[in-house]
């Protein structure tokens, strides 16, 4: 299989960006008072928010919508969701760390619609404004919880959002999201799909007055500019495999494939068998996450350190501190001057977790790709990052696409992650890796994850969560 052409469509020229006039929302200047009943809002725009979070998505059950009003100190949002006042789920306090295990409505703001910087807030049915994991909770709510629905009404200073009061025309990022724990619902506008995706993302149009929706949405296309094809160094790979162990005989099966993603510290022997056989080797690199195993030189200060990551020990860093990013191109110099082809940044998604990391992130891979303009990038996940960083690596990783180890259930298991945050990079040039974990001999499993990524035009590979073995599968 070695040399064929990578499944991805490769976008020929230039062409504009598409946008659909059903995933663009306008908020007309009017000043809302909170509390007044939905004659308040009357006149607006109602926006279905029906779409599942699942892949492909598909509508739910329980309806809603949601509208929009603007002037010069705040955006007014007004949400009215389907649901049987019994099976409401709001009552944990705002400080709560998981409070999405109840019914909430979720709102993400792009100013910058191209950049990767989200807004991110969240409010239940009762109007309690969580603080954990969202930029504030500097803004007024009024909730009430009908028989038949709940409605809950925002009045968001773009002061607290440290943001400039916005003009007539400007356009914003949207994706607003509603949970119904009851009915296991978690739909989203515009059009679905992953929470946390850059790609799923709406427009938002301030406007003096309502605009006819496909004139805006020409409009919108045309400010968005063109989309650019992406040269990846890794177009011609058709194998890939991951193996994190030092074992020279498990190290010598990576000969079989045509990319590697090893540790650095693999024998210099096994990295020269691997080169003299023309597999491209990749370093790995956690630039998300520091580990309790690796040298970084000095001991880390605290207060970089975010959070434990109990499913592996390390910790979450704070990537913008210069000290970090420092670390992190020496390490990235060390391990290309030992011979490696490139890089594997691993544990971008902290700045899901984290959203105050992502231009730290981001500058790490922008410093990586001016320091070391040849070597080969690939990061894991941190789909939300790819608006800045996709024309600057080579691959993506999507790690769990069909089937991961439940830590929880201590057990393989399928699953049907939605590849749209990725699709759009794939049609541009950019090479997607797929990693699934099965046992080997779970042969379904392992044919489902393989079946699975290769129509998507993905490239796949599958192995055991601890990687500490090299599989040669087939299906």
């Amino acid at each position: 299989m070695k040399g064929m052409l990578a499944g991805a469509l490769v976008l020929v020229g230039l062409a504009l960006a598409q946008v659909d006039p059903a995933h663009v929302a306008q908020a007309v200047r009017r000043t809302v008072p909170l509390g007044k009943g939905l004659e308040a809002w009357r006149g607006l725009p109602q926006y279905p928010v029906l779409l599942s979070n699942t892949f492909p998505a598909k509508p739910v059950a329980h309806k809603g919508y949601f509208s929009l009003a603007w002037d010069e100190k705040n955006l007014y949002v007004l949400g009215v969701f389907e649901q049987r006042a019994e099976t409401v789920k709001a009552s944990l306090p705002p400080d709560h760390q998981e409070w999405w295990q109840e019914d909430t409505m979720e709102i993400f703001l792009k100013p910058d619609p191209k950049g990767v910087h989200v807004l991110h807030l969240a409010a239940n049915p009762r109007g309690t404004r969580f603080r954990a994991y969202t930029s504030t909770s500097d803004y007024r709510t009024v909730a009430r919880v009908e028989r038949e629905r709940w409605i809950l009404e925002w009045a968001i200073p773009f002061a607290a959002l440290k943001v400039s009061s916005p003009k007539a025309g400007t356009i914003w990022g949207l994706k607003v999201g509603r949970e119904h724990q009851a009915a296991r619902e978690y739909p989203l506008w515009p059009m679905g799909g992953d929470y946390h995706a850059p790609t799923n993302f709406g427009y938002l149009v301030f406007v003096e007055r309502l605009e006819d929706p496909k004139a805006l949405a020409a409009k919108v296309a045309a400010r968005m500019g063109v989309e650019t094809p992406i040269r990846s160094r890794l177009r011609d790979i058709a194998t890939y495999a991951v193996y994190y162990g030092r074992d020279p005989q498990e190290l010598a099966k990576l000969v079989n494939f045509d990319l590697a993603i090893v540790q650095p510290w693999i024998p210099e022997g096994s990295l020269s068998l691997l080169k003299g056989n023309g597999v491209k080797v990749l370093a790995y690199l956690s630039i998300g996450e520091a580990e309790p195993e690796r040298d970084y030189g000095r001991p880390l200060p605290k207060e970089w350190l975010l959070g434990r990551n109990p499913n592996w020990g390390s910790y979450f860093v704070d990537a913008n501190q210069r000290g970090w990013q420092e670390i992190m191109l020496r390490l990235a110099g060390q391990y290309l001057r030992q011979g490696f082809d490139g890089l594997f940044l691993d544990t971008l998604d902290t700045a899901d977790l984290y959203p105050q990391v992502a231009p730290g992130l981001v500058a790490i891979v922008r410093s990586l790709r001016e320091r070391f303009p040849q070597a080969i990038l690939v990061q894991n996940r941190g789909f939300r990052l790819l608006p800045e960083t996709a024309e600057r690596i080579d691959g993506v990783m999507y790690e769990n696409l069909s089937a991961m180890y439940g830590f929880k259930e201590g057990r393989y298991i399928p699953v049907e992650s939605d590849p749209t945050p990725v699709l759009p990079y794939a049609r541009r040039g950019l090479v997607v890796l797929a990693m699934d974990y099965a046992l080997p001999e779970d042969e379904a499993l392992v044919r489902r994850a393989y079946v699975r990524a290769r129509e998507m035009g993905f490239v796949p590979y599958v192995s055991v969560i601890a990687l500490d073995r090299v599989f040669l599968h087939n299906p």
